[in-house]
């Protein structure tokens, strides 16, 4: 187990594996059932990070800074994948094969550049305007503030979910040997894919109604709590999770979506569209996270 753990952290992150502990390509398609966590270890770090800068710094600044950490731990691999999968798709060919020439290529096209420039954009401002929105509006006893770390610390979990899906659902599309061929050829790859989902989901659901209930404890007095006040805190708590969950399930139905359509386009996956898949989920979370706090709730 803890080896696949750290084979997984290696694997999605800039942090070396060491020769003793590293795995062979047989063995290293075991460390996809943790994806998901060592994403959850990105979104902690991410949240505290941007906690402590913004006690010396502006919003803006420290949101920036925390996406310049992000880049860093991941050695910006999910973005080359992302620039990649865009001059593929917009390179106008129609042929598959050309398509992951184009894809397979080092250099990165206009399509690629923009769409990386547009992306960090996009998720620096949707970090800011929900942060912003969650202090400021109307949830009271902290818990505005709350929901923008349960998004920050969960956005990079589902993003590696999101890569956990595709593996274990789609096939490669590149002939011969590839990266992304290790995992999905495995045979215990949905296995996998079904263990990581059910952990992912209960430490999301622990940690909101754990979370939730901690606000009402120290902001309501104490553990002097009658049933009553159990039963109203549960019930209100039901709305907070049915939106949460909401964004999540919108971000599984975009996944989804990505599968079929380059499935379609090219036959399959490739590495390139893996990690930018994970990118345009966590976009997707931060932005559905938004309508939610600003339309449903305030």
């Amino acid at each position: 187990m803890g080896k696949k753990i750290i084979n997984a952290f290696g694997f999605l992150t800039i942090f070396k594996i060491p020769a003793n502990i590293a795995m062979d390509e047989k063995e290293v398609s075991g460390s996809l059932l943790y994806f998901p966590l060592i994403g959850l270890m990105l979104g902690i770090i991410i949240s505290f990070s941007f906690f402590v800068l913004n006690l010396f710094l502006p919003v803006l600044i420290s949101v920036l800074l925390v996406l310049v950490l992000e880049v860093t731990l991941t050695g910006a691999a999910h973005l080359d994948g992302l620039a990649d999968m865009f001059d593929g798709i917009f390179s106008g060919k129609r042929d598959k094969d050309k398509i992951l020439e184009i894809m397979k290529k080092s250099d990165v096209g206009v399509f690629g550049i923009l769409s990386i420039v547009f992306l960090i954009i996009l998720k620096a401002a949707l970090i800011y305007y929900l942060f912003a929105s969650s202090s400021n509006g109307s949830l009271s006893d902290h818990r505005g503030i709350f929901y923008f770390y349960t998004t920050l610390i969960f956005m990079p979990a589902f993003g590696r979910w999101g890569m956990t899906y595709l593996l274990a659902s789609y096939k490669n599309a590149r002939r011969g040997s590839s990266l992304a061929k290790i995992f999905t050829e495995s045979k215990q790859r949905r296995k996998y894919f079904i263990i990581s989902t059910i952990y992912l989901f209960l430490a999301f659901v622990i940690f909101v109604a754990g979370g939730w209930y901690l606000i009402a404890f120290f902001t309501g007095g104490g553990l002097h709590i009658s049933i009553n006040e159990n039963a109203g805190f549960f019930i209100q708590l039901l709305p907070v999770l049915a939106g949460i969950l909401s964004v999540i399930v919108i971000a599984i139905l975009s996944i989804i979506f990505l599968g079929w359509f380059f499935t379609r386009r090219i036959g399959g996956i490739t590495g390139d569209i893996i990690g930018g898949s994970s990118e345009i989920m966590e976009v997707i979370i931060l932005l559905i996270s938004y309508l939610v706090l600003n339309y449903l709730w305030y």
